[in-house]
């Protein structure tokens, strides 16, 4: 069995329907939802499509061997950032840069980070090349800023930090980054930070537009040894608040046969991890479902979200998503870990209009190279896609994928 095989343990599951919208947080206040309606019944999935092009290319595999790249932004076709980090163990990060020629490694801010806490690896976002944000929630919530010169640590507000949860980011000027982790929003306008209060516990965030901004997580808090019981939440900000969004939940009855032989009862919990926006009528988000699982504790699969303007509704897509992202147009693209037979075959490319098209995978000697993804971006305004992780075999290290 391959190595990345022996990591396969997700098994497909079917999200049930919901509509109730979530309760704040203890001590919030209880926001007046955005929209009473969240589409009931998952859309029949469209057969997917073959796409013509090029396809995947291998950029870059780096000589650091054993460090696996976890985080992709770019500001534009010759401004693209890579974060990664050992695989595993800890050690220092490794910071790579394309200028539109080549990929050069750069000096990373004096982080130490730890392999085991990967769900928990920090933002990476950039507007330009002189304007670089990395924000790592360790025992301690910190921002590193890059000006073109030189990394500089940000003193950020009190966001009642609390180990085990995750930091998620966006920018759309210098002037305009947001920065979430637990119930706690922060906005950045080019000189100081603004504090909210969210009507839920955020894992990511994204914005379209200064009064476009969608960060997803759960109704539970987080806890540094996994996600508590929980439901799925999205909130948007409208240029002067944060708003609750009703999202589908599923509260089926777990039907598995406990250590006392009876059925567990207990509910799956739900937290959405990334969110990609668009625009006002058009949103991404992917996330887990969990589910009591006699032998193993629990089993998890993917869960894809789409808002249309009105309501979220379920998206068809692959059981175990191992990394999405933006496809640079209007929708989405799923790196599927079970179809993966290597070359990066098996990624699909979701639209709105429901319409599914399978990306054609590395050629030539890398058809059947085995690589692992860690996350996924495309290049702002273009079709251009970079998937980043970790290349196996005689060259074993921290890979870059292009497709376009």
């Amino acid at each position: 069995m391959s190595a990345k095989g022996l990591a396969m343990l997700c098994a497909a599951a079917v999200l049930a329907a919901g509509c109730a919208a979530v309760p704040p947080p203890q001590g919030a206040s209880a926001p007046t939802p955005t929209s009473t309606s969240v589409a009931a019944a998952s859309p029949k999935p469209a057969p997917v499509r073959a796409a013509r092009g090029r396809g995947w290319r291998l950029e870059h595999v780096g000589d650091q061997r054993g460090t696996r790249l976890k985080a992709v932004a770019a500001s534009g076709a010759r401004d693209v950032w890579v974060l990664g980090s050992p695989n595993e163990g800890t050690g220092r990060l490794l910071l790579l840069h394309f200028d539109g020629q080549r990929w050069r490694e750069r000096r990373a801010p004096e982080v130490t980070w730890d392999s085991k806490d990967d769900e928990r690896f920090p933002a990476l976002v950039a507007t330009g090349p002189r304007d670089v944000w990395i924000f790592a929630a360790t025992a301690a919530l910190a921002a590193h800023h890059w000006d073109g010169e030189r990394w500089s640590r940000v003193p950020l507000p009190d966001m009642d930090y609390n180990p085990g949860e995750r930091a998620g980011a966006t920018a759309l000027a210098p002037d305009d980054v947001w920065l979430v982790v637990g119930d706690h929003a922060a906005h950045w306008d080019g000189r100081a930070w603004t504090v909210m209060r969210l009507p839920g516990w955020a894992a990511s965030v994204s914005a379209a537009a200064p009064d476009q901004v969608w960060a997803v997580g759960g109704t539970g808090r987080p806890l540094a040894q996994g996600s508590s019981s929980s439901q799925a939440a999205t909130m948007r900000w409208d240029g002067q608040s944060w708003q609750l969004v009703p999202a589908p939940e599923d509260r089926t009855p777990s039907s598995e046969i406990n250590s006392r032989g009876r059925p567990d009862g207990s509910i799956p919990s739900i937290t959405l991890t990334q969110v990609v926006a668009h625009g006002p009528g058009n949103v991404w988000a992917v996330g887990t479902r969990s589910v009591f699982d006699y032998e193993d504790g629990s089993r998890s699969s993917t869960i894809i979200l789409h808002w249309d303007g009105m309501a979220w509704s379920r998206v068809p897509g692959p059981a175990d998503v191992s990394a999405s992202g933006s496809d640079g147009r209007d929708g989405i693209v799923l790196v599927d870990w079970d179809a993966d037979e290597g070359g990066l075959s098996g990624t699909i490319q979701a639209a709105p209009d429901g319409s599914r098209t399978e990306l054609p995978p590395m050629a030539g000697t890398n058809r059947r190279r085995e690589v692992d993804v860690s996350a996924v971006s495309a290049v702002p305004g273009t079709s251009t896609v970079y998937a980043v992780g970790l290349a196996y075999g005689k060259h074993f290290g921290p890979m870059i994928a292009r497709y376009r």
